[in-house]
């Protein structure tokens, strides 16, 4: 009897202990998810015109760009909802813009109210927006030197 009794507490302590390592390795929980922007700007944009701001003196520097990247008016950006972007049809018009505007293939963006914030590794940089469904324009300094008052062009984009 003192047998059973020792084997029963052994098979008790043993099914115990079982248990308790079977609790301890399962996966506790999924990760999170990563949360979801669900503003307007997510989707894919195309580039479709770059102006000066209405009232502004002409900007040399933008019929050099035309010139130099012909393919600048296929460059599509796409604000994934995830807040990252990526790029298509242009490579050589990102790196152009780049300096400017940094939509790298590490770049990351937030819009808060009408200001459009987007940074890639340490650089960020905030631009004004204005949005609709169908159009967005994006109003960039391209006076790269601090000291001068800014010379704003308007990159105009159009969802694709």
């Amino acid at each position: 009897m003192k047998i059973t009794h020792y084997a029963t507490r052994s098979l008790y302590a043993m099914l115990l202990a079982m248990a308790l390592i079977v609790a301890a390795c399962k996966d506790d929980k999924e990760p999170d998810a990563e949360p979801l922007d669900n503003n307007p700007i997510v989707g894919t944009w195309q580039l479709t015109a770059i102006t000066p701001e209405p009232g502004a003196p002409p900007i040399g520097n933008i019929e050099q760009i035309k010139a130099v990247v012909p393919c600048i008016f296929e460059m599509k950006l796409t604000f994934n909802a995830n807040n990252t972007i990526a790029t298509a049809d242009c490579p050589v018009a990102v790196t152009a813009i780049g300096t400017l505007v940094p939509v790298g293939t590490n770049a990351k963006w937030k819009v808060n109210g009408d200001k459009l914030t987007l940074t890639e590794g340490s650089n960020s940089e905030e631009f004004k927006i204005t949005q609709t469904q169908t159009d967005l324009t994006v109003v960039v300094n391209t006076n790269t030197d601090t000291t001068k008052p800014p010379v704003n062009a308007l990159l105009i984009f159009k969802r694709v």
